[in-house]
């Protein structure tokens, strides 16, 4: 799914749709649907990827790749 732009807000969505990928006030965020948790990515980009690289989760946004 591609990126959505809301403001100054954009959203990746992973495969299954439960989670997303959040950058807000310049900082990335990993939001989950089902339990409300909410995990900091990182300031950049690559911080972003890096850490859904560690958490196991980077495969599961192909568009944020």
């Amino acid at each position: 799914m591609p990126v959505i732009n809301s403001g100054f807000t954009s959203f990746w969505f992973s495969d299954d749709m439960e989670e997303q990928v959040v950058v807000s006030s310049g900082e990335f965020l990993l939001l989950n649907a089902n339990t409300r948790k909410v995990e900091r990515l990182g300031a950049t980009i690559e911080e972003a990827k890096e850490t859904l690289k560690v958490l196991g989760r980077f495969e599961d946004f192909p568009d944020f790749q």
